[in-house]
């Protein structure tokens, strides 16, 4: 199966429990949904269909914290995608180093239980090593 790229430019935002941001919760399945206070933007968007269901998502580390200070302490980018139930985390990808920077590419599979196709809005959130998760990007 060929995959869909989309290439997501964004700088990624790491809070360092700067603002008190919840940590995500411990999965109970390979994918898990979002708070509702947590959503998707609708700009990196793409369709997916039973016979393409993967898309390649390409991004950069983040390498500032929300205050603008260096990070020291990035331990992970969580990719997730929103079919209109809500975000669904996709995978989880560990950092390329503490101080984030990395190129990342990564395949990701949208199962599509009973729909012919679907519209897929892709984020990505950063998540330093105290557990605290920055806001979806972009």
């Amino acid at each position: 199966m060929s995959a869909k790229k989309l290439s997501l430019s964004v700088l990624l935002v790491c809070l360092l429990g700067i603002f008190g941001c919840e940590s995500t919760p411990e999965p109970t399945s390979s994918m898990e949904a979002l708070s509702p206070r947590l959503a998707c933007s609708s700009t990196a968007v793409t369709t997916v269909t039973p016979a393409k269901p993967t898309v390649q998502v390409s991004y950069t580390e983040p390498t500032v914290s929300t205050d603008g200070r260096p990070l020291s302490r990035l331990i992970k980018t969580t990719i997730y995608y929103d079919i209109g139930q809500g975000p669904v985390r996709a995978k989880e990808v560990a950092a390329t180093k503490p101080t984030g920077g990395g190129q990342v590419s990564q395949v990701i599979t949208i199962p599509l239980e009973d729909m012919d196709e679907a519209l897929a809005k892709i984020c990505v959130t950063a998540t330093d090593a105290r557990g605290n998760e920055g806001p979806p990007t972009p």
